[in-house]
C-alpha cells in the first residue's frame, strides 16, 4: 500500500476507488499450462459379427453292400435256366492272439454275413469242384507228417487246380484216398451236405451244397495253415483260360469279377444233366454258382446264364 493512501486513511478521507482497485492478474506466462479444449467423444463403432465359417461336410462312407442285398439279384439275372444255387459270403482273416472264444465269436459273425437263395442247401455233383477239397486235404496230411509229398506232387496238385486237369485228380484221389480227403475236410470245415462218391474213384460225383462251398472258401485262411491256403488260392488266382481237356474256363465269376481267385467246374451228362459250375474269391467276398441243366441245353447257354449271373455281383471295392 502506497503512502499517500495511508495517509488518507489516517486524516479520515474518503479514499478513491482507484486507490483500491485490483490489478488485473498477470497474463500466463509461457510454459504454464493452458487447458486444453475437449473434444467431443466419437461414437463408438460396432463391428458387425464375423460369420462362423461352415466346414464342408465330410463325404458320406458307403458300405459296400452285404450278401444279403446281393444274392436277390443275381439270382434273377441268372434267368431260371435249369436249377441254380447262389451264396455270396465274406472270407475270415485269421487272427493271432485272441482267446478261442473270441475268435468262435469272429467265425459266428463272419457266418451271418453269408446269404443264399432258396437252394443254397441243396446237394450238386462236384464235377471238378471236389478238386478244392482233395487238395487242401494232401497239403494238410503234408503239414502234420501224415504224408510225404516230392516236387512233383506239388506240381501235380498245382496244375489239378489250375487246369482243372483230370488224369492228375484221378491220380491224387487213387494215392492219397480221396473218399477219406473229403470226409477229412468236411469235418474240419463243418461242411454238413458234402459227401464222397457213392461208386468207386468217381469223384466227380461228390456231393456238396453252394452253403458247404462257400463256408469251405470263407473258413480257408483260419483253417488251413497259412501257406497252404496261400497256396490254394494262388493257384486258383492263376487258372488257365483253357483247361487241360481243352474246355474255355472262362465263364461265371472267372473274368467277371476282376482279380478273383477262382475254380470251375463241368460234368455232362449225370441223370441226363449238365453240371456247370463256378466259385471264386475276390477282394475277400466268396461267390459260389452251382447249376443243373437239362442236356438239351447247350454249354454255351448254362455258360451265359451263369455269366449274367456273375455280372450281378457288384465288384471288388477299387477296381
Amino acid at each position: 500500500m502506497s503512502v499517500v493512501l495511508l495517509a488518507l486513511l489516517l486524516t479520515g478521507f474518503d479514499v478513491p476507488r482507484w486507490a483500491t482497485a485490483q490489478e488485473d492478474p498477470a497474463p500466463p506466462t509461457q510454459g504454464s499450462p493452458v487447458p486444453a479444449a475437449q473434444e467431443p467423444a466419437a461414437p463408438a463403432v460396432q463391428e458387425p459379427p464375423t460369420p462362423a465359417v461352415q466346414e464342408p461336410a465330410a463325404p458320406a462312407v458307403q458300405e459296400p453292400p452285404t450278401p444279403a442285398d446281393v444274392v436277390p439279384g443275381v439270382t434273377a439275372a441268372q434267368g431260371g435256366v435249369g436249377t441254380f444255387a447262389v451264396v455270396v459270403a465274406r472270407q475270415e482273416e485269421r487272427q493271432t492272439g485272441v482267446s478261442i472264444r473270441a475268435a468262435e465269436a469272429r467265425s459266428a459273425r463272419v457266418l451271418a454275413r453269408t446269404a443264399g437263395n432258396d437252394l443254397a442247401e441243396r446237394p450238386f455233383p462236384t464235377a471238378s469242384l471236389v478238386k478244392l477239397f482233395l487238395a487242401e486235404d494232401v497239403l494238410h496230411r503234408a503239414r502234420t507228417g501224415a504224408v510225404t509229398l516230392t516236387p512233383e506232387d506239388r506240381a501235380q496238385l498245382e496244375v489239378m487246380i489250375r487246369g482243372s486237369n483230370d488224369p492228375a485228380a484221378s491220380d491224387v484221389w487213387v494215392r492219397f484216398g480221396g473218399a477219406q480227403a473229403v470226409l477229412d475236410v468236411a469235418t474240419r470245415y463243418g461242411l454238413t451236405g458234402t459227401a464222397p462218391p457213392l461208386r468207386w474213384g468217381q469223384w466227380g460225383e461228390t456231393t456238396t451244397t453252394a452253403a458247404d462251398l462257400a463256408r469251405f472258401l470263407a473258413r480257408l485262411p483260419v483253417i488251413a495253415h497259412p501257406d497252404d491256403a496261400a497256396a490254394l488260392q494262388s493257384w486258383m488266382g492263376t487258372a488257365t483260360p483253357i483247361a487241360s481237356d481243352g474246355f474255355d474256363q472262362q465263364y461265371g465269376v472267372f473274368g467277371t469279377l476282376p482279380g478273383a481267385a477262382v475254380k470251375q467246374g463241368w460234368m455232362c451228362c449225370l441223370s441226363g444233366q449238365r453240371h456247370l459250375h463256378s466259385v471264386g474269391i475276390a477282394d475277400g467276398r466268396v461267390v459260389v454258382l452251382l447249376s443243373e441243366v437239362p442236356r438239351s441245353v447247350g454249354w454255351d447257354a448254362a455258360k451265359a446264364a451263369l455269366d449274367d449271373a456273375a455280372a450281378a455281383v457288384p465288384p471288388p471295392a477299387g477296381s
